[in-house]
């Protein structure tokens, strides 16, 4: 059920592809301190911003497959090593103004197991209140696949690095980040960031693993990473809209591009509409049984 992002994240690492790289194994010891809440710096303490000038982008991709997860730092079957940390360019004691700058989170959560028919029903009305109770639990199980991807998502809205700004836009995208000097003295490094953020997806129980790459290269393509983040925001949008309810005709449906482009979306629509359609017969039976 987990594969919506999936092409997303063959995309972004495409466009990462052969750009020099830095990278670390998660280390929970080494997080970055933070405060209770968000802190405002001002202009004067700060030492530079990230995504200050040029373009800046942050991007989080959700998915259940292993095998995206292994790699260099992470043998096959090893969750543990599976949480990494990957620098692009600059990191934040090298880096001497405002740079260009992306963040970008792929997270590996646990699917749900598949839950089988058991038995066999008995025909006529039987047969209609299974199938309304099977599309009851599809759409249940539809309604927890959002409330996780929105609880994913929303971790960016939540660190709060001391001596860090973090200003992320949940729809167009764009995130800056304004470090402070005392930051920079106190040794800050997107290693220890990428390790406050991990320690914060951790936190969600169906969250696996975490690679948090960070992007400072002057050579890459932040604006193709900008429309990523942009595709991202309107497949969240999309679940929620499906869960609220849409024509079943393509042709009158606001999400008809979005879901002509996103493998899993139009199932989980006309999954949709088949729960409502088992129930909705399931109701005229028991109408007539009254």
């Amino acid at each position: 059920m987990y594969k919506l992002y999936d092409a997303q994240i063959a995309r972004v690492r495409e466009l990462l592809r052969g750009l020099p790289v830095r990278s670390y194994a998660y280390d929970e010891a080494k997080a970055w301190p933070e405060n209770d809440d968000f802190v405002m710096i001002f202009q004067r303490d700060a030492a530079y911003e990230l995504g200050g000038k040029g373009f800046s982008a942050n991007l989080t991709c959700v998915t259940e497959d292993e095998s995206l997860f292994d790699g260099e730092l992470a043998s096959a079957g090893d969750i543990a090593a599976r949480d990494q940390i990957f620098v692009y360019g600059p990191d934040l004691q090298e880096i001497q103004g405002d740079v260009g700058y992306a963040r970008i989170c792929e997270v590996l959560v646990r699917g749900e197991e598949e839950k089988g028919t058991e038995g066999t029903k008995e025909a006529g009305s039987a047969d209609m209140a299974g199938a309304a109770e099977e599309s009851a639990l599809e759409e249940a199980a539809s309604q927890r696949m959002l409330k996780l991807l929105q609880d994913v998502d929303f971790v960016k809205f939540h660190i709060y690095g001391k001596g860090v700004m973090m200003r992320t836009s949940g729809q167009s995208a764009k995130e800056q980040v304004r470090i402070a000097r005392e930051a920079l003295q106190g040794g800050i490094t997107f290693e220890r960031m990428g390790d406050l953020f991990i320690s914060h997806y951790k936190k969600n129980p169906r969250v696996l693993a975490v690679r948090v790459s960070f992007i400072t290269d002057k050579q890459f393509d932040y604006e193709r990473l900008a429309e990523e983040g942009s595709t991202a925001t309107q497949i969240r949008n999309s679940l929620s809209m499906i869960q609220k309810g849409l024509p079943t005709e393509c042709e009158s449906c606001s999400i008809q591009e979005i879901c002509a482009k996103v493998e899993g979306l139009r199932e989980l629509h006309f999954g949709k509409k088949k729960a409502d359609a088992a129930k909705a017969k399931a109701k005229g039976i028991n109408k007539v049984r009254l």
